[in-house]
This record gives structure tokens, sequence and C-alpha cells, in this order.
């Protein structure tokens, strides 16, 4: 971390992370593990306009993809545009098939195989020369050490080539645009799965495709994709 600190030109970043339909049982056929990224430099004006925006649609409360409804559509379909309408931005999405997930290759343990897949969305997208403060939504784990556990396979994947300032848990009640990572995160868990036709999650799954000039967020996307990139793990 000190060569990072004094090296001007390394460029910071901060990941918010989030999942959906992540029980890793039949109940869902696919769960997602998404991030949202944007330069460090970013993340306080970013936050502001995104609290402004909130308060002009009269989303008081937080925002979540199990919260959209027809009532609410049209102001969840400008958080969106929010997204895509600043180009610092960029999320990334694993999709998993849960029934493929072999279990007995993390020794039975479900947390376990949670946070492996949280592994495998984050570690090709941080870059060489690069330093990230990574915010996972906080949840309730049975293992004590599974964030500083993240944090240092990670930190040995990177080898020195890029740095982790901070991997560590907030309140997404608090933070708006861990709300807006967990609405994106939400839309692809939600189209992968099958939404129901018609319903108002139907259509800002859609709107998100159409923004990305796609028919469907169904589809896994290209490495190079920036700005919304899905990857399916093929588990076998």
């Amino acid at each position: 971390m000190a060569d990072a600190g004094k090296n001007p030109n390394i460029l910071s970043y901060v990941i918010y992370c989030d999942e959906s339909c992540h029980d890793l049982t039949a109940h869902h056929r696919f769960m997602a593990i998404g991030g949202l990224q944007m330069p460090r430099s970013r993340k306080t004006d970013l936050s502001r306009q995104l609290r402004q925006l909130l308060r002009s649609c009269k989303l008081n409360s937080e925002v979540k993809w199990s919260k959209v409804s027809d009532k609410k559509l049209t102001d969840y379909q400008k958080v969106v545009d929010f997204f895509f309408d600043h180009t610092e931005f960029s999320f990334r999405a694993i999709v998993v098939e849960q029934a493929k997930v072999k279990m007995e290759l993390h020794g039975k343990d479900r947390e376990l195989a949670f946070y492996k897949f949280y592994y495998e969305m984050l570690e090709k997208w941080l870059q060489a020369d690069n330093e990230y403060l990574i915010l996972l939504d906080y949840k309730s784990n049975r293992g004590a050490d599974r964030y500083k556990t993240l944090k240092m396979f990670l930190e040995r994947y990177l080898r020195g080539k890029a740095w982790i300032r901070d991997l560590t848990v907030i309140s997404s009640k608090e933070t708006p645009l861990a709300q807006l990572c967990d609405l994106l995160t939400g839309a692809v868990a939600a189209d992968w799965n099958g939404p129901n036709v018609g319903s108002a999650k139907e259509v800002l799954a859609n709107h998100i495709a159409f923004r990305l000039g796609r028919s469907t967020l169904k589809a896994p996307t290209v490495l190079s994709e920036d700005k919304f990139n899905i990857f399916k793990i093929e588990l076998g």
C-alpha cells in the first residue's frame, strides 16, 4: 500500500457489491453477484447527485430491486438512466446456475462457495496499477473471517500489481450508490430467472437492455464490454 499511496499515477476506484437470488438452492435457478465501479474521486459527487434524484422522485426509502412496482416504475427508470447517463460508472455481474454448484468442492459449505463466486466476480475486474476500495453490503456470516479471507485471496491474485486499500462492509440503507448496485444486480438475476410477464420488473429489465442496445440481459457479454458486463460461470 505504501507504493500505491506515493505514486501519483495510481488510479483509485470504488466498487460497491451486491447479490441477488443467492440461496445456492434450486429455489432460484440463477444467482447473480454484481459490482458497480467508479473513480474514487467521483464518488462523493455522484452520491450527492443520486440523492438529489431520489428526493425529486420521492423515493425516500431504500431503493431495491424487490421494491420495483407499477407505481414507482417511471422513477426507477430514472434511477437506471442515471447509471447510463454517467460515463464514470461501470457494472459487472456474474451469473451462476445454482443447481450445478458442486458443494463437495467447497467442503459442503454454502457460505464458502458464495464468497468464492464473489472472488470470481472481482478478480478479472481488478486492473494492474490501480487501487481499489471494495464495499460489500453487510450480511451475517457464520465464518467470522469471510471478508478478510476474500481480501487475502484477491491480494494474492494481484501479487502487488494492483492494490486493495480496503475491503469492508457497509449498510446499503444509508448508501444510494450501493442501492443502485442492488437494482442492477437484481435486474440481471430476474432476467435470467424469468420475471413475471408484463410486470414492472420485466419492463425495467427491458429498459436496461434497451439502454444497452440489446433485446435482453439474459446473455453473457464479451469481457471487453466495459459499461455493463455479464459473465456466466460455466460449471460443467
